[in-house]
């Protein structure tokens, strides 16, 4: 049967906050798109030929668990105080929580995923690093419900086969080849991204990465910056620009969350290393399942693996430094050497020039010599891993999500790279609320003809 394929990554739907002066604006209700959403879907679904077979791929981030920080008023399980501040451990139930809690703020994406697939059409959700909770079978369970409950609302019923889950990959051959992405990207990629849990404090939890723990216990706590947009990557200056801007004349702080929370990060994430070494989980059966599913051998399944990147969590330096810990500590040394002058019997030109002068010289040749890899660098390989993925699988397209800029790139005469942007929202600058025009990006593959369509859209 041909079929018709609509592609859509980075949602990152979550619950809703209203704060007057500003604070966390990415999660206000005024950038909700759900009615957009539905009209697209809605749109897709009446484009599509009848003895067409149309599936909806969400390709990872749909849900971002990593946003939600609020917690029950009288929990059935223990909240820590650690929790309050920054949300609640990934483990099984209490990611039930949380979805439930953004499902609350978005009843209208329900019903148009439970109206797609009573249309009889196909739903695969493949899992990305924002929504792994969703790994958790209880999770799972809790969304179909969701869907079920919504389709009984319009009157309509669903079968539990008309909606999956992939934890990996969504492939068909000769045709696409759908994955988050996640994966090649250091700061974000999981050591066992079959198995992902760790038992940790008494419980089975994920085993998060560098990317999602910051989000946690960093940005959560630093509601001024847009994590979907790194508007949060700014030099020395800017920083300063933005503490007299948001927080000098305010009660909220940006220094003391930043130190905390980037000590808890590197305390977690060698935590996470140390579990993660002890207990060495198997993935056989996984790995089985998925290339039965797929017609793939385990050594084509080797072969896509080895294109992945290794957690950060083996590269202290890079830590420290994505922390900005490296130039904190540059700083102390730069202070402590001008204060060091100021004390010492030497003239007063000397006691001037060198914290004016030598001094800034010894920080920019610093970050030029030490510059390397940053979170932007996946956005630059992204088409070379999609091409090797291409040429391995033999199919005319290879989507990815995961970097928010959405791009499509024909690498050769018959395969085509899409990066499917994100829905998020996009501010126009740090302090410009207004949207960024060209984003709410999708990806449509029509393999209906004699030679198929691709297409990178925008509403």
């Amino acid at each position: 049967m041909p079929r018709r394929y609509l592609v859509l990554s980075d949602l990152h739907l979550c619950d809703v906050e209203e704060h007057a002066d500003g604070w966390k604006s990415f999660k206000s209700a005024a950038y909700l798109f759900d009615e957009a959403l539905d009209a697209l879907v809605r749109r897709f679904t009446d484009e599509t030929p009848a003895g067409v077979e149309a599936i909806l791929v969400l390709n990872g981030d749909v849900f971002d668990f990593d946003l939600v920080t609020t917690t029950p008023a009288s929990p059935p399980w223990p909240v820590s105080l650690a929790e309050k501040g920054h949300g609640l451990h990934p483990n099984e139930q209490k990611s039930v929580y949380k979805l439930e809690q953004m499902l609350a703020f978005h009843p209208v994406f329900l019903r148009t995923i439970a109206r797609f697939i009573a249309a009889g059409h196909s739903l695969v959700y493949v899992l990305g690093n924002h929504d792994r909770e969703l790994h958790f079978a209880a999770v799972q369970r809790a969304f179909v419900q969701a869907v079920e409950r919504a389709a009984g609302e319009l009157g309509a019923t669903i079968t539990a086969e008309s909606l999956r889950f992939e934890p990996w990959f969504f492939y068909v051959p000769g045709e696409i080849y759908v994955e988050h992405g996640q994966q090649y990207d250091q700061y974000t990629s999981f050591r066992h991204l079959l198995a992902p849990v760790v038992e940790q404090g008494g419980e089975p939890r994920l085993a998060l990465p560098m990317g999602n723990l910051s989000n946690r216990h960093l940005l959560n706590r630093m509601g001024f910056f847009n994590p979907h947009a790194s508007d949060y990557i700014l030099n020395i200056y800017s920083y300063v620009a933005h503490w007299l801007r948001h927080y000098a004349l305010t009660r909220r702080s940006l220094v003391l969350p930043w130190l905390i929370g980037s000590l808890v990060v590197m305390l977690e994430m060698f935590n996470l290393k140390r579990l993660l070494l002890a207990q060495r989980p198997s993935v056989e059966a996984e790995r089985a399942a998925i290339a039965k599913r797929y017609g793939l051998s385990l050594s084509m399944l080797d072969q896509l693996e080895a294109l992945q990147r290794p957690p950060i969590t083996a590269r202290f330096f890079g830590i420290i430094r994505e922390l900005w810990l490296d130039r904190v500590a540059l700083a102390l040394l730069l202070t402590s050497g001008t204060l060091a002058l100021a004390l010492a019997p030497v003239p007063l030109w000397v006691k001037l020039m060198l914290p004016l002068s030598v001094f800034p010289l010894v920080y920019f040749i610093y970050e030029e010599i030490v510059k390397g890899e940053t979170i932007f660098t996946i956005e630059h390989t992204f088409p070379e891993v999609a091409r090797a993925v291409g040429e391995l699988l033999s199919v005319k397209v290879v989507t990815f999500g995961h970097t928010h800029k959405p791009r499509l790139i024909p690498l050769d005469r018959d395969l085509v790279f899409v990066d499917t942007g994100t829905w998020a929202p996009i501010m126009r600058g740090l302090d410009d609320r207004r949207l960024v025009a060209g984003y709410r990006n999708y990806l449509v593959a029509d393999f209906t003809g004699p030679s198929p369509t691709i297409q990178l859209r925008a509403e």
